[in-house]
């Protein structure tokens, strides 16, 4: 009887622990990104061949982000091996532009670094060319 008595309460006690450490912990609804990437093409909406893509780059306070290295990298998913990548050149105020040339229509992936002082940041952005 004391070993049925036993295992009950070490069943209860489980169980009761199970149920105290299931719940989940509240999301953090106050982080924001440490760097924010605007894009921007010329010609707008980009389409293949030569286009111009121009980065405003800010913190997280809105903040321009000038004297950075921002490299970028171009990538067609679906076509492997179909790319680009360059730095690109400040225009100030927190913006820079490098020109590329999109030799297919399709979904592409822009990888934007940037980098300055302690700020090593990277970005993915899903890019559509018409």
């Amino acid at each position: 009887m004391r070993k049925f008595i036993f295992i009950n309460m070490l069943v209860a006690l489980s169980v009761l622990l199970a149920a105290c450490g299931g719940a989940a912990m509240p999301a953090d609804t106050t982080s924001s990104k440490q760097v924010n990437i605007k894009l921007e093409t010329n010609p707008t909406p980009a389409v293949k061949g030569d286009i111009e893509l121009i980065f405003t780059i800010t913190d997280d306070s809105g903040a321009p982000i000038e004297g950075a290295k921002v490299d970028v990298g171009a990538d067609h998913p679906a076509m492997a091996g179909m790319g680009m990548s360059g730095q690109a050149t400040e225009q100030g105020g927190g913006k820079y532009s490098i020109k590329a040339n999109f030799s297919d229509s399709g979904d592409w992936k822009l990888s934007i670094y940037v980098r300055k002082a302690e700020l090593d940041y990277k970005e993915e952005i899903e890019f559509p060319i018409q």
